[in-house]
């Protein structure tokens, strides 16, 4: 849990604080095998006045990794 010492100013509103928190988050991703559906739970970032989201590179790598995965299991 934050203590709001360690947000920081959103990129967008310039007002807001980056809240970081886990979510789940579901996508479909064209592969060159086809639509592959995947659900993964990263660390998010979320604006408290815009809502804007973000993630950071450890983020990504999980996504990645969770399409990889799920286009593994394709015929």
């Amino acid at each position: 849990m934050s203590d709001g010492n360690d947000s920081e100013v959103c990129e967008l509103c310039e007002q807001g604080n980056v809240i970081k928190r886990d979510e789940t988050m579901s996508f479909y991703q064209w592969t060159s095998r086809g639509y592959v559906f995947c659900r993964v739970k990263i660390l998010m970032g979320v604006c408290d006045r815009c809502g804007m989201k973000s993630w950071d590179e450890s983020a990504e790598a999980v996504i990645e990794e969770a399409v990889r995965r799920e286009c593994d299991k394709l015929p």
